[in-house]
């Protein structure tokens, strides 16, 4: 019998989730029981409703347009009422407060529903706490694309778990990426930041990127992935506009880049991220646009990780492939 999946979040992912999961239903062997957005939810109840969620997903239309949606009905209540055994959430990130996703997550997974995840706030904040949870109630707990999305960032901290890393220095934010590229073009800070809006590469708070929020958050999972106790709120943060538009531009005349840098030094306490000035042969100068770099320092050597982060579709794509492994594994927790 197909396993139901529900979606959580109808944004830019929520979306993508949307239409892979209905699209490769057969290969997975699931059904897509229905999405929540912040005002509401659909549960799909006939091959209708089903057609009417992808064809909204597909003109990046709200879920309110759906004949079957219904006003006020929570995220959580939705899923156990369309039978879901899955959750992908795609939801917005909520790093001071931590709601109301601390309240989707723990209520999902109190209720015996496994979650697959694009969003790092509770992974952030409390790690432990989530995935103790998890483990002590048998469900899958999937976050890849939490960290570089289209790069296996958190499979390759898995794999270098128990092997002493010593320090990561990483560029994560392929918004802030993006944003120093066009000051670099001759942009102002302000200009590059509603470039990198209207392209639908910023959070709808381009502070969370700009400030270092959101690559904090990405330090914070990574260090516990490699067995590290760290939380966000353990991260100092630098915004970007703490190194001026001219400096910026006259690093790339002298071949200097001025990139936006994640670093965790385990040895001295030391965690950070901050407009840094590179070298042009530092691993991290190279990352280009939506490109991610991380540096593992280890065994006096060191692990250079290259490659895509987003967009929107291969973000969904990398859920994908935490929801087959989490369908692989019926019954035991994959964190």
């Amino acid at each position: 019998m197909a396993v139901s999946v529900f979606v959580v979040g109808f944004g830019n992912v929520g979306r993508e989730a949307v239409i892979q999961v209905a699209g490769r239903a057969g290969e997975l062997g699931v059904r897509l029981a229905g999405a929540a957005s912040s005002r509401g939810a659909v549960v799909v109840e006939s091959a209708r409703d089903l057609e009417g969620l992808v064809g909204l997903a597909r003109r990046g239309l709200r879920l309110e347009g759906h004949p079957a949606f219904r006003e006020g009905l929570g995220a959580v209540e939705a899923a156990l009422e369309a039978g879901a055994e899955v959750a992908l959430v795609a939801i917005p990130p909520s790093y001071e407060s931590g709601e109301p996703n601390r309240g989707i997550y723990y209520g999902l997974i109190d209720s015996g529903v496994g979650v697959v995840t694009a969003d790092k706030t509770l992974l952030a904040l409390e790690y432990r706490e989530l995935v103790s949870r998890a483990r002590a109630r048998g469900v899958c707990l999937g976050y890849r694309a939490t960290v570089a999305a289209g790069t296996p960032a958190v499979d390759a901290a898995r794999g270098l778990r128990m092997r002493g890393v010593e320090r990561v220095r990483a560029v994560l934010n392929a918004t802030s990426n993006y944003i120093l590229g066009l000051v670099e073009e001759g942009l102002s800070y302000g200009e590059a930041v509603e470039r990198a809006i209207e392209a639908r590469l910023a959070e709808p708070d381009p502070r969370v990127d700009t400030h270092g929020w959101d690559a904090a958050a990405k330090l914070a999972i990574l260090s516990n992935t490699l067995g590290y106790s760290l939380s966000l709120g353990d991260v100092e943060r630098i915004p970007l506009e703490e190194i001026g538009e001219d400096e910026v531009r006259g690093a790339r005349a002298r071949g200097l880049r001025v990139k936006q840098v994640a670093e965790a030094d385990y040895a001295r306490g030391v965690y950070r991220v901050a407009p840094a000035l590179l070298g042009a042969g530092d691993p991290l100068a190279a990352a280009e646009g939506e490109g991610n770099v991380i540096v593992f320092e280890l065994e006096g050597s060191r692990v250079v990780l290259a490659g895509p982060a987003g967009p929107a579709w291969r973000t969904a794509r990398v859920m994908v492939t935490d929801l087959a492994e989490c369908l692989e594994s019926r019954g035991a927790s994959r964190v």
